[in-house]
């Protein structure tokens, strides 16, 4: 390794058995630290400074996971998460209403479940958080919130049976659901919709999965990706489209061969992380020797292609077992320092991971 060393005299010496004057030429070996002595104006050597390069001693590309003590309340069933303002929000099923708890980020504490303040049933499948607002439909109608307890009802006449995806990057912002009639609709402000083309059979349209996120090589273009569910669609693996952020139509992203679609998993989720998409879940639909929260499967190629993991980007064993004790009900989020936040039903266990190399100093 090449050094550049400044003092206030040209004496500078390498400390060894044999002590050697240091040029700027000079390529050293860090394997181990090297000590460096200053020669003064007046000849007499100064103090001895030590120099080491520090190496990480963990496995930058390694997936680590903990398990977090924390109050998460055991009447969460059905749930999905929301990260907002270094809260986690979770949005559950309850008897009459939606409930909702929330935990700041570096509290572990859970707020007590609180039912949402919409006058009838919303559906907590649909939260979600948009250009720093809370949405969710309640009978086919929006509604927003700035704190996930206190909401109204978007002034539009749309009515809108799913909210698919959303963006708010530097490419732009829109909203994008699915109306009554099977139609795409988008909107820049979430009160006018712009009416589009009829989805096609095999598009998601429950357990859906979102990642929005600017190309790589121009962020003021966005890709928004989609993946989930059709009741409909007798697919051997799990549906995936993707638009540009200007376009208004969707295009599929599943190949003819098989071995390079995502498995076809029971309530899978997909995010965007480490650069690149992810996709987990339950046990495989069409192939009983994949079990529950056994791989994540990357994509590099933004979906196209999906590929097992089989070293360190894992699960702990754990997973599979709370998985089913959970009766499969589990959400996600991933908070601001990157950290995989996984809460499960019935047990209230709350694990977190990351992958060290995102949580080094940059």
């Amino acid at each position: 390794v090449k050094v550049d060393i400044t003092a206030d005299t040209q004496g500078i010496f390498i400390v060894a058995s044999t002590d050697s004057l240091w040029v700027e030429e000079d390529s050293l070996n860090f394997e181990k630290p090297i000590q460096f002595k200053v020669l003064s104006e007046t000849g007499v050597f100064g103090r001895i400074y030590v120099a080491k390069i520090n190496v990480h001693q963990q496995n930058p590309d390694s997936l680590v996971w903990n398990k977090i003590n924390t109050n998460f309340p055991t009447e969460v069933q059905k749930q999905k998460a929301v990260f907002a303002n270094n809260q986690i929000f979770i949005f559950t099923e309850q008897a009459s209403q939606v409930a909702v708890t929330m935990m700041e980020i570096g509290t572990n504490e859970w707020t007590a479940l609180q039912n949402i303040d919409i006058p009838v049933k919303a559906d907590y499948t649909s939260a979600m958080i948009w250009d720093g607002q809370f949405y969710i439909l309640a009978e086919n109608q929006l509604h927003t919130s700035s704190n996930g307890l206190n909401w109204r009802k978007v002034e539009t006449e749309q009515s809108i049976k799913q909210l698919t995806a959303n963006m708010a990057l530097e490419a732009g912002k829109k909203l994008i659901g699915i109306d009554m009639e099977n139609q795409y609709i988008e909107s820049e402000d979430g009160m006018n919709w712009n009416t589009f083309e009829n989805i096609p059979e095999d598009f998601p349209t429950q357990n859906v999965s979102f990642a929005a996120y600017p190309l790589a090589t121009n962020a003021s273009l966005a890709r928004i990706v989609v993946m989930g569910d059709n009741q409909s669609a007798t697919n051997s693996y799990t549906s995936t489209w993707f638009q540009l952020g200007t376009e208004q139509g969707w295009s599929a992203l599943n190949t003819d061969a098989d071995s390079y679609n995502c498995p076809n998993l029971e309530n899978i989720s997909m995010i965007h992380y480490n650069n690149q998409l992810y996709a987990f879940g339950g046990p495989d639909k069409n192939d009983e020797t994949i079990g529950a929260f056994s791989h994540l499967y990357s994509s590099i190629d933004n979906g196209i292609t999906w590929e097992k993991k089989t070293e360190l980007v894992m699960f702990p064993q754990e997973f599979t077992q709370l998985y089913q004790q959970a009766g499969g009900n589990y959400s996600w989020a991933i908070d601001q320092d990157n950290f995989l936040w996984i809460m499960w039903s019935q047990t209230g266990e709350v694990w977190r991971g990351r992958i060290n190399k995102l949580g080094f100093d940059k």
